[in-house]
């Protein structure tokens, strides 16, 4: 539901580039399309009106005319169920359609610290400047939080089409970390871009529209869930009336769908150009430079975030330990970041590019029909070619603008929700000591950096021995050999994105693959697979020359240490990938089966039982074989104790399927994957750090 009813300023998303088109004519076209949705609607409205009164008329007739003239007491019995399912059947399909006339929609996030001008004057200054300098109206309440960014939310109900919404704004203090007040004010300027939008006034409407089809397609309530229970009611006659309405609520369901559809794809259209306008408003306030560089370093920040702050907040919680504030223990992240090889930011310093971390580009570049944003790389184009300069800049550091205490509020706020369920809650450590975690963290968890593209992957297969019996005197681990990892890995994703637009799973218009032009009918599959074979090939001839470089240098232990780690993962991989495309058939029988619904009779409920007792024991011997292969697959603690104890129980038989057991496999096979993806990466991390020392 954010997407529906949040406008960010970090949102990333394929390029519009070659989109056309101006906020007007979007804006008309998203109203024609909301107009042919209030008509949908209200049709539907009618429909179900008219249902509810032929069923009352219909029922009211079998009761009281019909009744009269029937003498057999079994079909005056047939006669009153059937004006009950009547009855039942109009209510509760006339309740499904008028239900989100009522429904309201609160944006809520636990995490979010209300603050007004007397907790943050400096802050709510600039928000006040902002609001002149634009013309534009004052947010309704303005929250803080953790997050790298900034957004205009709102709730929503049905009558806000009609009437007028007042927007709310929240700032991630996660943008203050290396920003000045200039670029934090280019954040806040692009919000009210979107407070002064007169197609935001759309938006709020395309919200409420959205969360109306939405509710009507996807939400399972107890509506949902009497018609299930109605649909499969022991009782012929009455489970009639129950498919009767669960038919028609479907039918209902897959014809919103594609109203839901056409109304959102013209609102996604729209939300990217309107992207551009609040733009234009950042740079006009703060300077186009100032936009540029707050942009950049969100990505960078954001990255920082996900990828290092938050993983290290989570390994230290599995320890017990948390810093005493979340912001102050960015230092520590950033130093760690920055001994991995990314950059440290810094206040006076501006960025004027996106940070290159020099891996692979996509070879597609198309327009996500479904994206809420434009890509990056347009909207600093348009940031630079608009050329907005400002004399006035407010060079300070952007915690200048907060309290330290409100800050500290905000990251309590946080942790407690974070820790809100756990039952023994996590020691808090000072920044030193929070600091020596993360480097310790980072020594055991994570790759080096220079080594994280060749190591941090599934490696490609090899014939093994022949890698140890022949010796590579040369290292292998150069630029080129990242390089082709890099794009190994990115092509393995566009090959992703060429299949889904070529089921359609992906929309797109026309779309570019290696500078050349395509449609959905003339998607490159063949010249892409072929290109993905050949780098695949590559890589695993680079894979081979790295085994044998690193099983023929240092000691005799070294060597055979070398040696068994890449048995380990082989072995690993072989088992796994034997017992997973077993396991994947029974999945597949089950899937469709799942799908197919409806009662089975004892010879199909004995095959279904069957097939669970063979999807079980597979399994169980996959553990098994893993186990007694690598023994240290299974760690000593809870997780591995219960996936080796499920190993020795039967919990299905071919005569009867427990739910709960089922899911309870599901689980452990989640379970043991995860841990033999662990296996794997604790011994692609001791070949990284063993290459990191022969470099050395």
């Amino acid at each position: 539901m954010a997407a529906a009813n949040a406008s960010d300023v970090s949102g990333n998303a394929p390029s519009v580039a070659m989109e056309a088109g101006s906020i007007r004519a979007a804006v008309v076209d998203e109203l024609f399309r909301l107009a042919l949705f209030i008509v949908y609607y209200v049709a539907l409205i009618c429909l179900g009106v008219a249902i509810i009164v032929g069923a009352v008329f219909a029922a009211k007739f079998l009761a009281f005319d019909a009744l009269e003239h029937v003498r057999n007491g079994r079909a005056a019995l047939l006669v009153l169920v059937t004006a009950a399912g009547l009855l039942s059947l109009g209510a509760v399909f006339g309740v499904y359609l008028v239900k989100p006339l009522f429904s309201f929609t609160r944006n809520s996030n636990e995490q979010r610290v209300e603050v007004s001008r007397a907790d943050c004057p400096a802050l709510f200054g600039l928000v006040e400047r902002l609001s002149k300098e634009t013309g534009f109206p004052m947010p309704r309440h303005v929250y803080l939080t953790t997050d790298v960014n900034a957004c205009v939310f709102y709730n929503t109900a049905f009558w806000s089409i009609f009437l007028p919404v007042r927007k709310n704004l929240e700032i991630g203090l996660g943008l203050f970390n290396s920003t000045t007040v200039q670029e934090v004010k280019s954040v806040l300027a692009h919000e009210f871009g979107h407070f002064g939008q007169s197609s935001m006034k759309v938006g709020s409407a395309v919200s409420v529209t959205y969360t109306i089809l939405y509710n009507l397609v996807y939400t399972d309530d107890f509506i949902d869930r009497a018609l299930e229970a109605w649909r499969r009611a022991r009782w012929t006659p009455w489970r009639i009336f129950g498919m009767l309405a669960s038919g028609l609520t479907l039918l209902v369901k897959r014809v919103t769908l594609c109203v839901f559809r056409f109304v959102m794809r013209g609102e996604r259209k729209l939300s990217r150009l309107m992207e551009f306008g609040a733009d234009e408003v950042a740079c006009r306030c703060a300077g186009s430079d100032a936009f540029v560089s707050a942009m950049c370093k969100i990505e960078l920040l954001s990255e920082c975030d996900e990828g290092g702050l938050r993983p290290f907040l989570s390994k230290g919680l599995e320890e017990g330990v948390l810093p005493e504030d979340y912001f102050k223990s960015h230092d520590a992240v950033a130093d760690a970041n920055a001994k991995r090889g990314l950059p440290v930011l810094k206040p006076g310093e501006a960025m004027s590019a996106p940070y290159d971390s020099g891996l692979a580009k996509s070879r597609i570049k198309a327009i996500d029909v479904w994206s809420s944003h434009p890509e990056l790389s347009d909207r600093l184009d348009h940031a630079r070619k608009l050329g907005v300069k400002r004399d006035d800049c407010e060079t300070a550091d952007a915690w200048s603008l907060v309290p330290q205490e409100v800050a500290k509020k905000v990251s309590d706020r946080l942790f407690s929700v974070v820790t809100a369920s756990m039952e023994k809650k996590p020691r808090r450590i000072d920044a030193d000591a929070f600091r020596d975690t993360v480097f310790r963290l980072l020594d055991e968890h994570m790759f080096p950096r220079e080594f994280e593209t060749v190591f941090d992957r599934r490696l490609e297969p090899f014939d093994l021995q022949k890698a140890f019996a022949r010796e590579c005197a040369e290292s292998p681990f150069t630029p080129e050999y990242r390089r082709l990892v890099g794009e190994l890995l990115v092509a393995r994703g566009d090959m992703a994105t060429l299949g889904q637009i070529a089921s359609g799973e992906k929309e797109v218009g026309s779309f570019l693959y290696n500078g050349a032009e395509y449609t959905r009918k003339t998607v490159p599959i063949e010249e892409h697979k072929q290109y993905l074979e050949n780098l695949a090939k590559l890589v695993a001839d680079r894979d081979s020359d790295a085994c044998s470089y690193l099983s023929h240098i240092g000691g005799e232990e070294d060597r055979a240490r070398v040696r068994s780690l890449y048995e380990k993962i082989f072995v690993v991989v072989s088992i796994t990938d034997r017992v997973g495309k077993a396991l994947s058939a029974h999945d597949a029988w089950l899937n469709e089966r799942f799908a197919r619904g409806g009662e089975m009779n004892k010879a199909e409920y004995r095959e279904f039982c069957g097939r669970v007792v063979a999807l079980e024991k597979d399994f169980q011997d996959g553990v098994v074989e893993v186990m007694k292969a690598v023994p240290d697959v299974i760690p000593d603690n809870e997780a591995g104790r219960q996936v080796v104890e499920y190993t020795k129980r039967v919990h299905n038989t071919e005569f009867d399927f427990g739910p709960q057991t089922f899911e309870e496999l599901q689980r452990c096979r989640a379970a043991f994957g995860d841990m033999c993806i662990s296996c794997q990466r604790r011994c692609l991390r001791d070949l990284a750090r063993f290459a990191l020392g022969t470099k050395h």
